[in-house]
């Protein structure tokens, strides 16, 4: 290194040196570029939340199992028997009935946010590997069917905006509204009559009554379970004599919970009782 190189090389460190010194010197100045660290910290809060969430792939379990009303209706008429799946015995003891089969219909839309949580853990439970009666991977074997309500199905702020306000922005071609209220009212007198752990309070006979083919109609309430079983001697399920309507979630159970979710579901297929608590 010559010597001219060498006198600038040590002229730098010795400002250097000078700045990092009066930078010690300065507290306010410390304080100000504490404060600048906090607030762009703050301020890029929402932007790493917004990167993490777009990375997070989303559940299309309820797309996957989809079906039209008229697969639905098929079901219960007997023209379309691939719906007769295992089912629990009416003990409830942990077995395989022997006489009966069936299948359940969840009723969903786009823009429900209790569906939104329970699609992920709805999608694990018919993942994992469920074990009954000494037969393995019963998950398999379940019939399990989702129909989307939806004014604009997949479309949650579009069905928002829609939902109630204009019967001609309803665009669901996997079931109409008049559709939707005869669903009501063929659940409608077992939901009743249910015990009290089975019922949500926000459903009512009144909701069940209301017509949805008017303006403010809305949809029929979601998410709905719906459980239909007959005699394997049978062909037909009975529409109108559903052995189980679910609202929501059983009693105090939570939406959010792998195991509560698991506990209404092995319930509703007559696998294990709820006890309500």
């Amino acid at each position: 290194m010559s010597s001219v190189e060498g006198k600038k090389t040590s002229k730098a460190k010795a400002n250097l040196v000078a700045a990092w010194e009066w930078f010690k010197s300065a507290a306010w100045l410390q304080v100000l570029l504490i404060v600048g660290i906090v607030v762009a910290i703050v301020v890029s809060i929402p932007y790493i939340v917004t990167a993490i969430s777009n990375q997070t792939t989303t559940s299309e379990f309820f797309a996957r199992k989809r079906i039209y009303y008229n697969d639905f209706l098929e079901f219960i008429n007997g023209e379309d028997d691939s719906c007769n799946g295992p089912v629990g015995s009416d003990s409830y003891n942990n077995t395989i009935s022997d006489d009966k089969d069936g299948f359940v219909v969840m009723f969903y839309k786009a823009n429900c946010d209790q569906c939104d949580t329970l699609q992920p853990i709805l999608e694990n439970f018919f993942d994992e590997d469920l074990t009954m009666d000494g037969v393995s991977n019963l998950n398999d074997q379940l019939k399990f069917y989702t129909i989307d309500v939806s004014w604009v199905p997949d479309e949650s702020q579009d069905s928002t905006e829609a939902e109630g306000n204009d019967l001609a922005l309803y665009k669901n071609e996997y079931i109409t509204l008049d559709e939707q209220f005869d669903v009501q009212q063929n659940v409608k007198n077992v939901y009743l009559r249910q015990p009290e752990k089975y019922k949500n309070s926000a459903v009512t006979e009144e909701t069940l009554n209301t017509q949805l083919n008017t303006l403010g109609g809305g949809t029929l309430p979601t998410p709905m379970f719906v459980f239909y079983t007959k005699d394997k001697s049978e062909s037909t399920y009975d529409i109108s004599n559903p052995t189980k309507v679910i609202c929501g979630m059983e009693g105090t159970l939570s939406n959010s919970s792998a195991a509560d979710v698991a506990t209404q579901m092995l319930d509703i297929y007559n696998f294990q009782a709820y006890s309500g608590e």
